[in-house]
């Protein structure tokens, strides 16, 4: 989720019982010149491996080349080839969920990256590119014949973005194609959406995205529902509060004190405070903060209020 899946954000989820964490994906053509700002992106945070690094591009050649400086810099425990992004910024130039268009440029593709790294080789896609072009299961198909260790797929189409409900049905017929694991994604925000997309899948792994922006913890209590068969109660609004207050200094401490660390904050705590009556209150306020002081005066008053005496 670019943006959003920073390291500090990252090791949050790590903590809150995520397996592995994939970093925010970062353009191939921008590793290959060495662009500082990309650079900046390809850091990891104590705490936060595994983690796979996500690359996007539309030439083979260059996505070769980023996967194997990024394999160089040795912080990374994978290397994940997006082919998921529906945005037209991506997918104009022909990157994202456009390279679904053409399954056999696909393979091609991904047996050069994978012989330009060492390291583990994913892929995270749509079901396709649009309800005509349902291409997942023989994208899974060349996929595994190009040598990677498991595709990621979000059930939806490009087309689609983030409208309608994820397709269990289509993500059951990849898990029933696909030689290599299939990790199932899409419309998991709760324990009890994790086990659906298990049972009627048959997918290997469920990845959250959306799911987790301020709920980390999301992982831990799908763990607890799989393992004693309850489901944990929501936090509570001190514990959604403790959560941001963690987030802000965990950025604080990696960005090094950014004045404006502030601004990528905004965000997640607008996800962070959600669900409990008043809360709309602070979601305004956070639009307004234009400093760190600001930010942390904000989060300790939300931690001072009894969220309950508020009107919704």
């Amino acid at each position: 989720m670019a943006g959003f899946t920073d390291p500090p954000f990252r090791a949050l989820c790590h903590e809150g019982g995520a397996d592995v964490v994939v970093a925010e994906m970062v353009s191939a053509k921008a590793v290959c010149h060495r662009n500082a700002k990309t650079l900046q992106m390809l850091r990891s945070f104590p705490g936060e491996r595994p983690v796979v690094w996500q690359i996007f591009g539309c030439d083979a050649g260059e996505m070769a080349d980023a996967a194997a400086y990024i394999e160089s810099l040795g912080e990374a425990d994978g290397i994940d080839v997006n082919m998921g992004c529906p945005m037209p910024k991506i997918t104009g130039p022909g990157a994202g969920a456009a390279l679904l268009r053409d399954v056999d440029a696909v393979l091609r593709m991904l047996e050069r990256i994978v012989r330009a790294v060492r390291l583990p080789v994913s892929i995270k896609m749509r079901t396709g590119w649009d309800s005509r072009c349902i291409v997942a299961p023989d994208v899974a198909q060349a996929a595994g014949a190009a040598g990677c260790a498991y595709v990621h797929v979000h059930g939806r189409t490009s087309k689609q973005l983030y409208e309608g409900k994820a397709d269990l049905e289509v993500l059951a017929r990849v898990k029933a194609a696909s030689p290599v694991p299939v990790i199932g994604n899409g419309d998991v925000n709760s324990p009890e959406a994790a086990l659906r997309m298990f049972r009627e899948t048959g997918c290997d792994g469920v990845g959250i995205a959306r799911g987790a922006l301020g709920n980390p913890w999301i992982f831990s209590r799908i763990k607890s529902y799989f393992r004693t068969g309850h489901i944990d109660p929501e936090p509570t609004w001190q514990e959604k509060v403790a959560g941001a207050a963690r987030h802000f200094r965990r950025a604080l401490e990696f960005y090094s004190g950014d004045e404006h660390c502030y601004r990528g904050l905004k965000g997640h705590l607008v996800k962070y405070f959600t669900g409990h009556p008043g809360a709309a209150q602070l979601r305004k306020r956070i639009g307004t903060v234009n400093s760190n002081q600001e930010m942390a005066r904000l989060i300790d008053e939300a931690a001072s209020e009894d969220r309950g005496a508020l009107a919704a």
